[in-house]
């Protein structure tokens, strides 16, 4: 349990899960989300995102791809294999276009660059959960498509 936990509880709307390797980032990120309404959690690396998955499965994952256990594209095909896939948003600071097509070919709904607007990343999350889990995918070019 965290500060986040007991200052900012779940409101019990759509979980999300942050996957972010930076303890700040990911508490910032979480806090945010949570302040926004969403029941959100966090894990740090990839194999504890798969284990809270499987535990609770998230509407939305939102991931930065650069993580200390694994490649952030497998972990998004892997979360993208579920039965009932969640939508995924990749948030980082590479601006690589290699790392966009990498993402959108593992399934991710949305690419932002860090530092990712709040109100933005929030209405986002809010859209793609109100589709439904996984419908909406990001095309070869970055756009997103339902």
């Amino acid at each position: 349990m965290t500060a986040t936990d007991i200052a900012l509880p779940t409101l019990g709307a759509a979980k999300v899960l942050v996957v972010e390797a930076g303890e700040d980032a990911s508490t910032a990120l979480t806090a945010v989300l949570r302040l926004k309404g969403f029941d959100a959690r966090w894990a740090r690396t990839a194999a504890d995102a798969l284990n809270c998955a499987a535990a609770d499965p998230p509407r939305a994952v939102v991931i930065d791809p650069a993580l200390p256990d694994a490649d952030g594209c497998e972990l998004i095909h892997r979360l993208r294999g579920c039965a009932d896939p969640p939508a995924v948003v990749v948030v980082t600071g590479h601006t690589a276009p290699e790392l966009r097509r990498a993402v959108s070919a593992a399934g991710a709904a949305a690419f932002l660059l860090k530092p990712a607007d709040p109100t933005e990343l929030a209405r986002l999350l809010g859209r793609l959960a109100d589709r439904g889990r996984g419908a909406a995918r990001m095309s070869p070019s970055g756009t997103r498509v339902a």
